[in-house]
């Protein structure tokens, strides 16, 4: 029988502490609700698998990776069967840098050893279990935030009642996925949720773990039960949306993404198979992936741009130009980028997770060519990326794909990683 084990740590860092995800510093005023790191531990006869939620904008990949090194040595799952997947929270401490606010040294080493406590003591938790899933939906929470305009090109948060703007760009993903563990008495463990949606939600000066961490209390409210959040293909999709008359921010859009998610999961839980002994199977593949690297002349004018600036400067053209710099110097540095591939299956349930902010359609095309009925797409996980846009949306503009540390691999990136993702699954036995 397999067994399986849950914990949770918190990483809430000190009022003051800064909160990346803006084009500037923000040091926090406050604490909304603390950030916390999730950690579900499935162990079989002969394999065993890691599923970590961390409320945090993303995770530098040396830091993932240390994590992953440490909980490996505590609590003896290889390392590569442990995937740590950044929430994307844009509530969360200085977890890596971002745009114009830069990490805090102490505070990465502080995610690194909690979440590898996490993984351990969610193996030492670890009791004889049942393991059941199941795929429902949570329609109008999140929507694609990309627009097709007149003139052929794309904007982000276009204002949809323009009359040059002509539609969304790109799909949205309302799937809710749901793994869930109960002792062989049927008292529920924990629960790993799969939900599509940037998480920009609550805002403000204070800490916040956004919707993941409102959806995973409400649910262990109801159950007695944590839940450890994986975010989808979610690098374009977001809650806004102008057409819409429903609480888009702060405490109500929380709740009400709280709401639907835990009814849902609830709904799904209703009518969920428990099996004994499902497959546990993982399998992993480094993948060294190009980058788009800044011309000669983009440069020299990012220099000239950036020496005129003052040290708190922190406008768009200012930091973008910063950005590039630092971005050809990494490259330089490193040559390609890392990006680690992680598949598994629980049973007749894949999980396919990748270091990129991935574009949706990346998401669903993963789905739609897994051999799994049900599949689980976790970003932001073993390491960091940053955008994975499609190469329409790097020819036609916006936000996401606007060169910069954030965004930075060759448009071919994304087929790239959801081909070695589907193969990877359909590979397992």
């Amino acid at each position: 029988m397999i067994r399986a084990g849950f914990h949770v740590a918190d990483i809430t860092p000190p009022i003051g502490a800064s909160i990346p995800g803006g084009f500037a510093p923000r040091p926090a005023e406050g604490i909304h609700d603390p950030l916390r790191v999730r950690a579900a531990v499935l162990l079989g006869e002969d394999d065993a698998l890691a599923l970590v939620g961390v409320d945090a904008v993303s995770i530098p990949t040396e830091d993932n990776l240390r994590a992953r090194e440490l909980a490996a040595d505590l609590a003896h799952i290889p390392d590569a069967q442990i995937i740590i997947a950044a929430s994307h929270t844009h509530c969360g401490g200085p977890a890596n840098d971002v745009l114009g606010s830069p990490s805090d040294e102490h505070y990465r080493e502080h995610i690194v050893r909690q979440t590898a406590s996490a993984v351990a003591q969610a193996a030492r938790n670890a009791v004889p279990a049942q393991i059941g899933w199941g795929a429902g939906v949570a329609e109008g929470l999140g929507w694609n935030r990309r627009w097709r305009l007149a003139d052929g090109t794309q904007e982000t948060h276009a204002d949809p009642s323009l009359d040059h703007v002509i539609e969304r760009a790109g799909p949205g993903d309302a799937e809710v996925l749901l793994l869930a563990a109960r002792d062989t008495n049927g008292r529920l463990l924990g629960f790993v949720g799969n939900f599509t949606c940037h998480c920009t939600l609550m805002g403000g000066p204070e800490f916040s773990a956004d919707y993941p961490g409102a959806w995973s209390d409400l649910i262990a409210r109801a159950t007695g039960a944590p839940l450890v959040f994986l975010n989808g293909a979610m690098g374009d999709i977001t809650q806004v949306a102008r057409d819409q008359d429903v609480p888009q921010a702060g405490e109500p859009a929380v709740a009400r993404f709280a709401r639907k998610l835990t009814g849902e999961s609830l709904r799904l839980l209703a009518d969920m198979h428990f099996e004994d002994a499902p497959v546990i199977d993982v399998t992993h593949e480094v993948l060294g992936i190009p980058m788009r690297r800044p011309d000669a002349e983009q440069l020299e004018g990012d220099r000239a741009v950036a020496a005129a600036a003052t040290d708190d400067d922190y406008s768009r053209d200012v930091v973008f130009a910063r950005e590039r710099i630092m971005l050809a110097e990494y490259i330089e540095r490193v040559g390609e980028d890392r990006c680690e591939v992680i598949c598994a299956r629980v049973g007749g349930l894949g999980i396919a997770s990748s270091p990129g902010q991935m574009f949706c359609t990346y998401g669903l095309d993963c789905k739609r060519r897994s051999p799994f009925a049900h599949t689980m797409f976790a970003s932001i996980a073993n390491g960091n990326c940053g955008y994975v846009p499609t190469p329409e949306a790097i020819a036609t503009g916006g936000y996401e794909p606007t060169l910069c540390r954030g965004s930075r691999l060759v448009p071919e990136a994304g087929d790239m990683i959801v081909d070695t993702q589907v193969r990877l699954l359909a590979e397992m036995p």
